[in-house]
């Protein structure tokens, strides 16, 4: 039986599990939990059905997920070292493959991943860029999780943080198009199945001094809201003209 540790179980670490346990993609024997706190750790083991964690179970696990917010990864990279991970995917947001296989023993496979919450609901689209020492094997393994939980491509480290943007700047057209089609599918899902407001579930997602608060700034800063109301105003105004003709 494979055991996998999530350390970290926030919005996007509860999306990704409740999305892997829902597909019967893991079991939930087989996962165990590390949060912040003890406290933390037994409440998140409590909701999801799974076992709580202490640092020394890492030797023991096939890989751990580090779902934690960029921030903190150099604090987690440090607490974990010691007990030399034997694999380590991680979801934090501008932390490079190569600051993860600093702050690790000497050769640990690390993968990258970017995939949005609409992984809860089956319907996410996740970038995938390797480290130096993670062998076809393990990111067959990435590639797997995150397939299952809507669409998964393997990228360059570039393609990644572009894709996390949801910028087509530099990426090939058609996953452009594929990853900006996906990624507004999956967040209707969202809205649609959770029946929770998109405010709501943007606010999830949205870190202090993250890169989503740094785009909602800018589009807030060039009006996108007040655009948006004028379209709509202008296609009504539009309407009611062609109407009375």
């Amino acid at each position: 039986m494979k055991k996998i540790m999530m350390i970290g179980c926030g919005a996007m670490g509860g999306a990704i599990l409740s999305g892997c346990l829902s597909k019967g993609l893991w079991t939930k024997e087989e996962v165990y939990i590390k949060a912040s706190t003890e406290k933390s750790t037994v409440e998140k083991a409590e909701r999801y059905g799974v076992s709580a964690a202490s640092l020394k179970d890492i030797g023991e696990v096939d890989f751990v997920l580090l779902a934690v917010k960029p921030d903190i990864i150099p604090f987690v990279l440090e607490e974990i070292n010691p007990y030399r991970p034997r694999r380590v995917i991680s979801v934090a947001a501008a932390v490079t493959a190569a600051t993860l296989e600093a702050g690790l023993p000497e050769k640990t496979p690390v993968i990258r991943v970017m995939p949005n919450t609409p992984a809860s609901v089956g319907e996410g689209m996740t970038a995938i860029t390797a480290g130096r020492y993670a062998d076809e094997d393990f990111i067959e393994t990435a590639k797997e999780i995150f397939s299952a939980l809507g669409k998964a491509a393997v990228v360059s480290e570039r393609q990644l943080d572009e894709m996390g943007a949801l910028s087509g700047a530099g990426l090939p057209r058609k996953l452009a198009v594929e990853a900006a089609a996906q990624t507004l599918y999956g967040a209707a899902k969202m809205v649609l199945e959770t029946g929770k407001h998109p405010a709501e579930l943007r606010d999830g997602v949205t870190s202090p001094g993250g890169t989503t608060i740094a785009g909602i700034h800018a589009m807030e800063a060039r009006g996108i809201r007040a655009a948006l109301m004028d379209a709509v105003m202008a296609a009504l105004a539009k309407s009611d003209e062609m109407g009375r003709k």
